[in-house]
């Protein structure tokens, strides 16, 4: 998560939507000019000119800011004044693309370790990884709703779409006033997918229920839909 007092924005941190890269493009503008270096991990950052949280392991145990606060976390630390009247954005992704990501980076060795008789009878016409994909889902959904809404409204002022992920930032660039330079957008975990993880590999039938029953919200908020050729 951001706050920059130089600015007046704040940023949420989503989920496998490339979270951490936006972070560290808007990074520079917490800091006073010059001090920032691009880094993977961050310590806890707070002075006059913003706020980054804390990413890494191991986080301490006195830790106020870490990178993926719920909204109502920070509005409670940032009080008011800066809630209301900073700009406010996050990044969101397709959910059916989102748990496929989730799925390669948690949960790619999830394994099963039983199949009861009516799980056997739904998923004959399933290969292994479509099935293992199915449990995952059931077991561990991808829900971050926290870092947009709160108290069940949608409590920001824009989102930057992963799938136009340069086009967005340049956009939110252009309403805060700061510098656009898209090759200071770092790619941190990318290539970490494997190549036929696709949504059109991994969905069933079944999954896809999963998901659009599990993020409703999301595909209707954010006008998504089951993508196609991915």
């Amino acid at each position: 998560m951001l706050i920059s007092h130089r600015y007046k924005f704040l940023y949420t941190k989503t989920a496998k939507t490339a979270g951490t890269s936006v972070e560290s493009f808007f990074e520079p503008f917490c800091m006073p000019e010059g001090e920032w270096e691009q880094q993977h991990g961050r310590d806890e950052y707070e002075s006059d000119a913003g706020v980054i949280g804390f990413r890494g392991p191991d986080p301490p145990a006195d830790l106020k800011w870490r990178n993926h606060m719920s909204a109502a976390e920070i509005r409670a630390l940032a009080g008011p004044e800066v809630w209301d009247g900073y700009f406010k954005f996050c990044v969101v992704r397709n959910p059916f693309d989102k748990c496929v990501s989730a799925f390669e980076h948690f949960g790619r060795n999830h394994a099963v370790k039983r199949r009861p008789l009516l799980s056997r009878f739904t998923a004959r016409n399933m290969t292994e990884e479509q099935y293992r994909f199915l449990d995952y889902l059931k077991t561990k959904p991808l829900l971050d709703r926290d870092k947009y809404v709160i108290d069940g409204e949608f409590c920001l002022d824009d989102v930057i779409k992963f799938e136009n992920l340069q086009g967005d930032i340049e956009r939110i660039c252009g309403t805060l006033g700061l510098p656009y330079d898209a090759d200071r957008l770092p790619t941190f975990k990318k290539g970490l997918r494997r190549e036929g993880a696709t949504c059109e590999a991994l969905y069933t039938p079944q999954s896809r229920k999963i998901v659009e029953e599990t993020f409703a919200y999301e595909l209707k908020q954010f006008d998504y839909g089951f993508p196609t050729g991915t």
